[in-house]
């Protein structure tokens, strides 16, 4: 069982170490204070191309009541509307305020998790560079969300909705940083982004879920690894196939001149 207070047995959670999309799921239930049960799936499973970064590719599952709830973000609004009188609100009440964390929400989602995804997942060198552009411009614009914010977390006082949604992306970043020898959320470029890292990661919540970047940069490692092996396997079979194709060639046009 993870987690204390509200909750308990009714809430079971679906989801695998590796993704992102659990890692928010869990963050949230920890700052809410949701006590729940997790099954890890296998992270291996069908998962050769990086698909763990992308909405919806690599499914989490919560179950409340005997209910299912899919997608982290359905998930995250779910649990901040049904557990109203446990922990903290994670998106604020006054609505222009909520739209605005449900917009930069989307905005790490679809920009900063897709540039990501482009910039290690690319099939061409172009692709991934024009993917690391689009993170880097990405990573620009929350410095500049969180300079406007001018509190600690995106979330004000206290983390929210924002600052799960990225945070549950930092076992990646870390890990990509540690690989390219960079540093993503750097002092220098974003002093915002990097204060606000430390944080985060200094909460209680934070600590007993976040997995070892260490373990991640293995598992990107391997996955790496993998995806290459298959890739040469298709390259090789195009191989063959245009050998084939040759030699029918040269058969057919060997008979067309007899």
């Amino acid at each position: 069982m993870d987690g204390a207070g509200g909750g308990g047995d009714d809430v079971k959670l679906l989801g695998t170490w590796a993704s992102p999309h659990t890692l928010r799921v869990r963050l949230a239930l920890r700052l809410k204070g949701v006590s729940y049960h997790y099954v890890e799936q296998d992270p291996n499973k069908e998962n050769t191309t990086g698909e763990l970064l992308l909405p919806g590719k690599q499914p989490v599952m919560m179950i409340h009541g005997g209910k299912p709830v899919c997608e982290s973000s359905n998930i995250l609004q779910y649990i901040d509307d049904v557990f109203t009188g446990v922990g903290p609100h994670l998106l604020p009440a006054d609505s222009y305020e909520r739209a605005a964390a449900q917009y930069w929400a989307d905005f790490i989602d679809d920009t900063l998790i897709e540039a990501m995804h482009k910039a290690a997942w690319g099939k061409t060198e172009i692709e991934k560079a024009e993917g690391k552009n689009q993170g880097a411009a990405a990573v620009r614009a929350l410095e500049g969300a969180l300079r406007e914010y001018s509190t600690p977390f995106f979330g004000g006082k206290a983390a929210g909705y924002v600052d799960v949604v990225l945070a549950s992306l930092l076992p990646w970043v870390q890990a990509t940083d540690a690989l390219q020898g960079i540093k993503t959320f750097d002092p220098a470029r974003t002093p915002l982004l990097a204060a606000w890292t430390d944080r985060f990661c200094e909460l209680k919540a934070a600590q007993s879920v976040m997995p070892d970047v260490t373990k991640v940069v293995d598992f990107a490692m391997a996955m790496s690894l993998r995806r290459s092996g298959q890739q040469k396997m298709v390259d090789g079979y195009i191989l063959w196939f245009i050998t084939i194709l040759s030699i029918a060639m040269i058969f057919y046009m060997s008979w067309m001149v007899l």
